[in-house]
């Protein structure tokens, strides 16, 4: 069977406040992106920022960019995402990466080979979540950490029944699903660390805010805001949970029928779970458990976690003033019965979303 073409969308909006944010996204394409297994791919940026920051950057490093001015309004993942399929009109399948992320090279090849065998038609292809510190996203960046390598270690904990199971939970109101690793998961990590990366040795060396940056006590702040008593908070913060993150393939007429991402707000969302949530009530085929994503009851999810590389979020936290009413108005949605959903679900207006202004 031939391979169809993917459109892979990267949303991202500079902050002059946040320069290493730009520094990650040419790590993460130049170093994942472009790596990718799976050839057929099209790469499109779609940044909304004052000015177009990547506009340079993106002639050489992207097949397609596309900038929406100021006065469409203030950045939001969930926006652009729909913009983006409104102006492209990617045919059939498009893939969505958050520029932060790191991507295992096999990553796009593996969720089409799965989306091929399942029929899904969107594919989540991450169990698990971790934020990574401020040294050790500097040390993969500098290429002192091999980061595939780490990669594989974490996923060899984080794909083990024991981590699925939260048998080491860490008792948190507000992240029930926050895991303290065990000394051999740790030792794991470490064996392919270089010495200065070693977790004891961050710990030695820096201090809480060294690690994760300002802010570390703010909600919203994933990286310090559910600390560990143990030595893998100098490596990250891991998360048990089948994970429907925006780093997915998805079929574009499902994601303009169940109407895109869904955005009430200025800033933050919660796109991802608005998303996943509208896709289990369009198509009930959709079930999950502790261990994965299922469509049909074949399994989606694959080994590795989403792994968040670290950038500063002190002065991001406008983004989530909103967070707490974005919140409540999911949960409100999420409390509904299937058939009071689909009569809310409503398709995108591709129309209006691409009259939005560009350069």
């Amino acid at each position: 069977m031939a391979k169809s073409k993917v459109t892979v969308i990267i949303p991202y909006g500079h902050n002059t406040k946040q320069p290493e944010r730009a520094d990650v996204l040419k790590f993460v394409t130049e170093k994942c992106l472009h790596k990718q297994t799976y050839k057929d791919i099209k790469l499109v940026l779609i940044e909304r920022s004052d000015s177009p920051y990547l506009k340079k950057y993106a002639k050489s490093a992207f097949d397609n960019y596309i900038f929406i001015k100021k006065n469409y309004g203030p950045f939001s993942v969930g926006k652009l995402q729909n913009i983006a399929i409104a102006k492209i009109k990617p045919d059939p399948f498009f893939y969505i990466h958050l520029p932060d992320f790191l991507l295992p090279l096999d990553t796009i090849e593996k969720t089409f080979n799965v989306q091929e065998k399942t029929g899904a038609p969107c594919v989540f292809p991450f169990y698990g979540a971790v934020s990574l510190t401020k040294p050790i996203t500097e040390g993969i960046m500098e290429e002192s950490i091999d980061w595939k390598k780490l990669m594989n270690k974490i996923s060899k904990t984080t794909s083990s029944i024991e981590f699925k199971e939260k048998k080491n939970l860490i008792d948190h109101p507000k992240n029930p699903n926050r895991v303290k690793l065990t000394s051999q998961q740790i030792k794991w990590i470490n064996s392919i660390l270089p010495n200065q990366y070693k977790s004891k040795n961050l710990i030695n060396k820096f201090t809480d805010k060294e690690l994760w940056g300002n802010d570390i006590d703010n909600q919203f702040n994933f990286y310090g805001s559910f600390k560990s008593p143990g030595e893998d908070e100098a490596l990250g913060n891991f998360r048990s949970g089948p994970r429907a993150k925006p780093s997915y393939l998805c079929l574009t007429e499902t994601f303009i029928q169940v109407g895109g991402t869904t955005v009430k707000n200025k800033g933050w969302n919660c796109e991802d779970l608005w998303f996943w949530e509208k896709l289990r009530t369009y198509d009930t085929n959709y079930s999950i458990d502790n261990y994965g994503i299922y469509y049909k009851g074949k399994m989606l999810s694959g080994k590795y976690p989403v792994t968040h590389l670290w950038h500063d979020i002190s002065s991001k936290l406008n983004y989530y003033k909103s967070a707490e009413d974005s919140i409540k108005q999911f949960n409100e949605f999420a409390k509904l019965s299937n058939e009071e959903k689909i009569r809310i679900i409503k398709p995108l207006d591709l129309e209006r979303l691409a009259e939005c202004q560009q350069i």
